[in-house]
């Protein structure tokens, strides 16, 4: 096997030094620099067969030094990894010539199976694009961990002209989703069409259309005959046609199971699939969601929402999901008139959700946290008797989760963490051990 010369730029010293060893067993020759202007000078003074580039450097963003190195010339596949995943980072690595994107807490074998398949191709998956739009009128609000594979496979979206399904349940903003992706899209000046599969009752709607972008919404509610003429048209690709991306709040997999999705047509349009959470799986994105809507209701102030009203909106279950939240919103900012909103101007399932204790100076968290835990309580404690963990084995999860949101919180740097959390670091190593969360970084 040839030993590739790889250039690592990672600042957190632990974790470079663990990725300069697992590149040595793979064979390959790693050099560690700890700084942007370090890494662009390694690549203009040396021949790399990948960089692996952190997002997160002390003197510029690693997507900077990204376009820098594609500014100079060189089309070196690049690995991104970041502690933040945004669909911003995402959308602006892609775009901006990245080959891969992982997010910290690093898994190790990922990143080996990642590196080797860039090495192995020896291609950058997206050539990178003179035009990066710093904002879009179309896009996603949120940063929670559920959202980094939502956010990952936009960016691959936008970045390739495939065929694409995005799933998710009802409205959890599938559409915005497709929105999005034709935005930042190479057909962003042609024309977004969307189209009711159930009510779609002729093949002319994808056949006959050239150029832009078709949204087939619920594509399991499309006709069998159109399903088969779906199929035969993905297939032989004809000039001009149309990008196409589908919704599905049904499983495909479990789609096709129940003869309501062709195989040949889940095949075809799962080129590259895009999940959407649930919006009680990302709870801690309600606040940023609820001033998003509430700011663009009208011209004047924002209603603010007070603390038991954010604990309520973060307790409660959201069938309806975003599009629920936003009808929500709407009405108890009329209620309130323009003024404060208070539990009484929700809806009175909503307010429940708050609970009895929430006075008017209680703040939000314990609401959301209740309530996310109660419901996870409820899973365990329905399992049968010889599956159902005990209160140790309970507990244990519970740290697990708290350990890894907070090492994301801290850039997957653990030394930071237990200064800012007033820990030990041999004590926080060995509970990021037990948790299965300690992958070299330390």
């Amino acid at each position: 096997m040839t030993a590739h010369p790889i250039l690592l730029i990672e600042d957190e010293h632990a974790l470079g030094t663990a990725l300069s060893f697992l590149v040595r067993r793979m064979g390959h020759l790693p050099t560690l620099v700890a700084s942007g202007a370090a890494g662009l000078a390694a690549v203009a003074d040396g021949s790399f067969a990948a960089v692996v580039l952190d997002i997160g450097l002390p003197d510029m963003s690693g997507l900077k030094v990204l376009e820098n190195m594609r500014q100079l010339g060189t089309s070196v596949p690049v690995l991104m990894i970041t502690a933040h995943a945004t669909l911003g980072h995402a959308i602006h690595a892609q775009k901006s010539g990245a080959t891969a994107y992982l997010t910290k807490p690093l898994d190790l074998r990922q990143f080996e199976q990642t590196l080797g398949a860039m090495l192995a191709s020896a291609l950058p998956l997206a050539a990178a694009s003179a035009d990066v739009p710093a904002t879009r009128a179309a896009t996603l609000i949120g940063a929670a961990a559920c959202l980094r594979e939502t956010f990952i496979g936009i960016a691959r979206a936008c970045a390739g002209d495939v065929p694409s399904l995005i799933t998710g349940p009802s409205g959890s903003g599938k559409t915005l989703t497709a929105a999005v992706i034709h935005a930042h899209g190479p057909r962003a000046s042609q024309a977004l069409a969307f189209v009711a599969c159930s009510r779609l009752n002729n093949a002319a709607a994808f056949e006959e259309h050239r150029g832009g972008t078709i949204v087939l919404e619920e594509v399991t509610d499309l006709a069998p005959a159109l399903q088969t003429r779906l199929a035969a048209w993905l297939a032989s690709a004809p000039d001009g046609h149309p990008r196409l991306l589908a919704t599905s709040a049904l499983d495909p997999r479990q789609a096709v199971a129940d003869g309501r999705l062709r195989e040949d047509l889940y095949y075809a349009l799962t080129t590259l699939t895009i999940p959407l959470p649930p919006l009680h799986e990302r709870s801690g994105d309600i606040p940023a969601l609820s001033g998003f809507f509430l700011g663009v209701r009208g011209s004047g102030p924002a209603p603010q929402l007070t603390a038991p009203v954010l604990a309520a909106l973060q307790a409660y279950v959201w069938p309806g999901n975003v599009r629920e939240l936003r009808h929500v919103l709407d009405y108890a900012a009329t209620l309130s008139g323009g003024g404060p909103v208070f539990l009484s101007h929700l809806p009175a399932h909503v307010a429940a959700a708050a609970g009895p204790a929430t006075g008017a100076s209680s703040p939000a968290a314990p609401g959301e946290l209740a309530a996310a835990l109660g419901r996870w309580l409820d899973a365990q404690l329905a399992l049968p008797a010889a599956e159902r963990p005990g209160y140790e084995a309970m507990l244990e999860r519970v740290e697990a989760v708290m350990l890894r949101y907070l090492l994301d919180k801290h850039e997957s740097k653990p030394t930071h963490m237990a200064a800012a959390l007033g820990m030990h670091r041999a004590t926080l190593r060995q509970k990021l051990r037990r948790a299965g969360l300690q992958r070299g970084e330390e």
